[in-house]
């Protein structure tokens, strides 16, 4: 099972910064929602897991990735990764595309993921987009640890909200998440 996203969100820090950042492997991989850097093996590769609760059951995968077409001047940058569950109940592939704009004293982000899921985890998300809305409920998760790492790095309040560990995500808690926002898109609501 094959998914595109598409996700821009506002960093609230300078480009240099946030760039800077963003390819720094040992800081930023912890920012993915219920993710553990295990191993940076050189400044662009890395070992790590990652774990989501859905229900009873709580996948955990092991997996490796890289950055590369690391562009400082347009800032721009691509990280693949690929990992299994170590129960054997299926796999991923991702690729992830970069990119940082300047906004003012802040950084426009726009991150493209194409997703790839075999075995029996890609059976947990078919139909109705579910897997897709994770995946942007994931993001938007991603965003809030970045820019809150980012400001704690800065100096500024907030460190306490900067992730310090490798909790398993609520896969239920990202489901209804999802499932909100899309009655949100269909209905057109705000609340």
């Amino acid at each position: 099972m094959g998914i595109k996203v598409e996700s821009t969100f506002v960093v609230p820090a300078p480009v240099d910064d946030a760039w800077r950042f963003l390819i720094d492997v040992r800081r930023v991989v912890p920012c993915m929602p219920g993710t553990e850097l295990t191993e940076a093996l050189d400044e662009r590769r890395f070992r790590a897991t990652a774990r989501l609760r859905v229900g009873p059951v709580e996948l955990a995968f092991g997996g490796e990735g890289e950055l590369y077409d690391v562009d400082p001047a347009s800032r721009t940058a691509k990280l693949r990764a690929k990992g299994r569950d170590s129960k054997g109940r299926g796999a991923f592939q991702a690729e992830m595309a970069f990119g940082l704009t300047p906004r003012g004293e802040e950084t426009l982000a726009r991150v493209d993921t194409d997703l790839t899921l075999s075995g029996s985890v890609a059976q947990y998300g078919r139909g109705a987009g579910i897997v897709k809305g994770v995946t942007a409920q994931l993001t938007s998760q991603f965003a809030q640890n970045l820019s809150a790492r980012i400001m704690a790095g800065r100096g500024a309040a907030g460190e306490a909200a900067a992730p310090h560990g490798a909790e398993a995500v609520s896969g239920l808690a990202v489901l209804f998440a999802t499932l909100k926002a899309m009655l949100r898109r269909w209905f057109g609501t705000r609340s």
